[in-house]
């Protein structure tokens, strides 16, 4: 797969991966273009998602509905760690009334204060980070162009390193987590379990 025909270059890992690297475009609201692209990386014992968006594109949606583009990328940030931390929970039954519900107002909490998140590298450009479960997010506005989002769940964030990514064709695509082959965040097996009651006790000090 070529970015030209997404009209924007992605960030993924600078260093290979053992094992699988897919990719998943981020979608927006219907009839409306790829918003971003995310590119995951799983092995057996790790997983990281980075996330592109493009600045022009964030900047120029903010700006129609008056919101402040990087606390949009914050909580793009918070938002997907929310579900990354929902899907450790291995079974639906366990997932009490209301957790979802808390998950989505905390993620909202957690952007609002982004200015105050700590800060760490990629080999490179500082990004802001934050945690939940098992995974360790953050966001960088140092990459040209691009708002950039890493997801890390068995690896630290300070040891990801980025590259801008012009040929992706190490990456297997597919719109359509259902089909077969098809690999997703979601549908890693190595992920780790968390209770949810682990879960709910860390949004209330959250």
């Amino acid at each position: 797969m070529d970015t030209s025909v997404t009209g924007f270059t992605a960030w993924g890992l600078a260093a290979g991966w053992p094992s699988l690297r897919w990719v998943e475009p981020i979608h927006g609201r219907r009839d409306q273009p790829v918003r971003g692209m995310r590119l995951g990386h799983a092995s057996d014992s790790a997983m990281v998602l980075t996330c592109t968006y493009p600045q022009r594109s964030v900047d120029e949606e903010a700006m129609t509905w008056g919101f402040d583009p990087v606390r949009e990328i914050a909580f793009e940030t918070t938002y997907t760690q929310a579900n990354l931390a929902l899907h450790q929970i291995s079974k639906l039954a366990e997932r009490p009334d209301g957790l979802v519900g808390a998950l989505v107002r905390y993620a909202r909490q957690r952007a609002d204060g982004y200015r105050d998140w700590p800060v760490t590298c990629w080999g490179g450009p500082e990004a802001s980070t934050t945690s939940l479960a098992s995974w360790q997010s953050g966001f960088s506005l140092g990459y040209p162009g691009a708002y950039v989002i890493v997801h890390a769940c068995g690896i630290d964030l300070d040891q990801v390193e980025l590259e801008d990514l012009v040929d992706l064709s190490g990456y297997e695509f597919s719109d359509d987590p259902t089909e077969v082959g098809a690999m997703h965040w979601e549908l890693w097996r190595s992920r780790p379990d968390f209770g949810a009651d682990q879960l709910a006790a860390m949004l209330t000090t959250a």
